[in-house]
Order: C-alpha cells, then structure tokens, then sequence
C-alpha cells in the first residue's frame, strides 16, 4: 500500500479525537500512510501549500465532525463554513471533487449535518456512508476503520499499478533518482562500474601482449627480380632463372 489517509478535523471541535485517532491508526497501517497537519507538516514549510499538495494526491480522506464542526465561528462572529478560504471547506471540497473515498467520521453522537446547513459545494458531504465513533467503544470502532481503510487502500494502489502498467510514461516517477540517492546503491553502483574498467583493461592488454602476431616473424612481401642483359639480380627473393646470358656473335668471350 503506498495510498495516504488525509486526516481532516477542527482544532476547536475535535483536536483531542483527531491526536488520538491518529495515534492508534499508525499501528494498524503505519505512519507513512497518514497525513494530519500538526504531526506531518515539516516546521517553516508553507502550511496552505503543503495541504494543497497533500489533498491532491492522498486516496482516502476522513472528516472528523464534532458537536460544534458545523457551527464553528471566527472572531468576528461569521460562521467558519461560510469562509471560501477555510481550510477544513477547502479540504473537504477537493475531497469531493476529486470523488475519492470520504468517510465522515461522526465523533460522541455528533450528526451528520443537512445539507442546507453546507455551501453548495460542500453538499455532496452528505451522501457520503459515515462511521460513529464514541468514546466508550473507541478501540471497536476505530479497528472497524482501519479495515475499511485497508480495504480502500489496497484498492487504491492496484489501481494505481494498473495505471502504471497502460500508461509506461508513468512508470518511472523519480523511483530511479529515489534508488541512486541511498548511499549502499551508489556503492554497489561504483564497485560494479570499477569491475567493468578492470576487465576492459584485462582485454586490451591480452589483446596487444597475447594474441597478436610477433612483428619479427611476418613474412616480407617477395621481390621477384630479373636481371638484364649482361647482369645479375641481387637482392630479393630470385625465382626461377634470374640470369639472362646474350650469347656473343664471335664466340669470343674475353669482351667480358
């Protein structure tokens, strides 16, 4: 499972469920596969580009819905819903726009809000199959959570290799860059690059020293030389007769 749960909740209203939600969720599908802001957002990091990012690419999203969630209000009185840059609207909105699973998770009887009661883009919340979680049945209810959630996520990443599979442009994202960056791979990765130096230079050298032919014992191109009228060949290789005698028209040989 490489999915996310993106934990959504109201400081005001649940904090104290969302810390302990969270807590016994990362035994049963560990830490890396949750996201809830207080513990995950790294200090000095953007806060609203972080939970941008991290809507955009989690499979599963729980809404935590307290007593108060649906009529909290800011200082000045207005209602925190009607707030377009709310951050709980703003994630659960693109929560429903991207229609991935979202649980609300209704905490010690809370009820699931009307849908008159929501901004028109938050209505779809309440067509959404919830779980009721309560204090006295905690550890029940949230064991039932977690495997749902096991379920979605498995879900969620099959669907995700499948996507993989049909599409080969995705099937890289960074994983290369992710494998080169751990320091026993790029060891491996130098030994393996020295070996193949060694044996190319083991080849090279038993290619000139070993199997090349002695220079001294090449054979010399022949020079067939054929001497002329009253000489001798000299030098070369003779072949045949290489010596031409004129015959003398007196029979006199002393001439020479």
């Amino acid at each position: 499972m490489s999915s996310k749960v993106f934990i959504s909740y109201r400081r005001s209203d649940s904090a104290g469920y969302a810390g302990r939600l969270m807590d016994r969720l990362k035994t049963e599908l560990g830490q890396d596969l949750l996201f809830m802001d207080v513990e995950t957002i790294p200090l000095g990091s953007n806060f609203e580009k972080v939970l941008h990012e991290e809507i955009g690419k989690c499979h599963v999203l729980l809404a935590l819905i307290g007593p108060t969630w649906c009529d909290a209000r800011h200082e000045n009185g207005k209602r925190r819903l009607d707030d377009a840059k709310d951050f709980v609207r703003m994630e659960i909105s693109a929560g429903l726009q991207r229609d991935i699973p979202l649980i609300p998770i209704l905490l010690d009887g809370a009820k699931m809000p009307r849908a008159d009661q929501l901004p028109n883009e938050l209505k779809g919340l309440t067509s959404r199959n919830g779980l009721d979680v309560r204090h006295a049945s905690f550890n029940e209810d949230v064991a039932r959570l977690a495997h749902s959630l096991k379920e979605q996520l498995d879900r969620g990443g099959a669907q995700h290799a499948k996507t993989q599979v049909s599409d080969p442009s995705s099937r890289n994202d960074g994983r290369e860059w992710f494998l080169l960056g751990h320091k026993r791979n790029q060891q491996a990765l130098a030994w393996l690059g020295g070996g193949l130096i060694v044996a190319a230079i083991g080849a090279w050298a038993a290619n000139v020293y070993l199997l090349r032919p002695d220079r001294t014992q090449t054979s010399q191109p022949s020079t067939n030389v054929k001497a002329g009228p009253g000489g001798v060949a000299i030098g070369g290789n003779v072949k045949g007769s290489t010596i031409t005698v004129n015959p003398t028209s007196s029979g006199d040989s002393r001439s020479r």
